[in-house]
Formats: structure tokens, C-alpha cells, sequence
């Protein structure tokens, strides 16, 4: 256990569940196969179909490849790998977690801290549409509120104590 973050491991490790990548390829596979079943009577609308949708199924299979995926948590801060492209963040460049609605969507937000200028534009845009600067990619199998919470608890401990 870590000194500072009672209660909390040394490191966290949380993945995504594999259903929406799942049902992301079984949807795209079949748009696909309607696209060559198609193809012979409107061969622009089965390319442009059947190309989309073979790239949503490539997609779907790197997303389901050990490793591609994760929300890892220690006491420097998070790191999220998304598709194999990872993003670390300091406990202390973060001002606030939360859930936050994006479409049918319930995410968890995430506020920067002050001192943080990277992407301040995006980061104002997003503000006005979700109420956060930014949003994780996935709540990882949790509840976003349950996620935020957990999140938050991790930022506590180990954020500095000017943060």
C-alpha cells in the first residue's frame, strides 16, 4: 500500500470490457457483407459502405488486442493507452474529476489545472459542450460516478499541496 493513499494499491491497472468492440465488429461485418451483397447493382455505395465498415472492423480487432487498452494509475499519475497511443498525466496537471454526459454517453470529465496551457482552445470548447476540459475514452467497466470518485481519491493522495 501506498503511504500517502490510504486505502489505495501501489498501482492500478483497469481495462475496458471487450462487449463494445464486440458489437462494433459484428455491426461493421455485416454492413460489410451487405456492401458485397449489393456490390454487383450499386458498386460506388459498396465501396464507400464496404470500405467504411472494413476499416470500423480493423479498428474493433486492434481494440481487442491485449494490450491496446487501459487505464493504469500509480502514484505519478495516469496513464491511458488508447489503441496502442499512450497519454500520461500528472496527479498534480489535474485540477477535478467527474461524470459528465457527452450525447447518450455518460464519461468521465476531467479538469486541468491552472498552470496547464497545452490545447487551451479545445479545451474551452470542450468546457462549454460537457462542462470539462477533457473526457477518458472509456469508464473502464465502472460506473462513470464510480469511476470519477475512485479517480478523485487517487488525485487526492498524491496530488501536490499547492494542487
Amino acid at each position: 500500500m501506498s503511504a500517502r493513499g490510504a486505502g489505495l494499491p501501489d498501482v492500478e491497472v483497469l481495462r475496458p470490457a471487450p462487449w463494445k468492440m464486440l458489437a462494433l465488429l459484428a455491426i461493421s461485418a455485416g454492413f460489410v457483407w451487405l456492401a458485397v451483397d449489393i456490390g454487383g447493382r450499386h458498386p460506388l455505395a459498396a465501396w464507400l459502405c464496404g470500405g467504411f465498415f472494413a476499416l470500423c472492423a480493423l479498428v474493433a480487432l486492434v481494440a481487442l488486442v491485449p494490450g491496446a487498452n487501459h487505464l493504469r494509475l500509480d502514484a505519478d499519475g495516469l496513464e491511458i493507452r488508447s489503441l496502442f497511443r499512450t497519454t500520461r498525466l500528472a496527479w498534480g496537471d489535474i485540477a477535478r474529476f467527474g461524470p459528465t454526459r457527452v450525447g447518450l454517453h455518460t464519461m468521465v470529465g476531467l479538469d486541468f489545472a491552472d498552470h496547464v496551457d497545452r490545447a487551451a482552445r479545445l479545451r474551452r470548447v470542450n468546457r462549454g459542450l460537457t462542462g470539462y476540459h477533457g473526457a477518458l475514452p472509456d469508464t473502464y467497466g465502472h460506473k462513470a460516478g464510480a469511476l470519477a470518485t475512485r479517480l478523485e481519491a487517487w488525485r487526492q493522495a498524491h496530488a501536490g499541496p499547492a494542487d
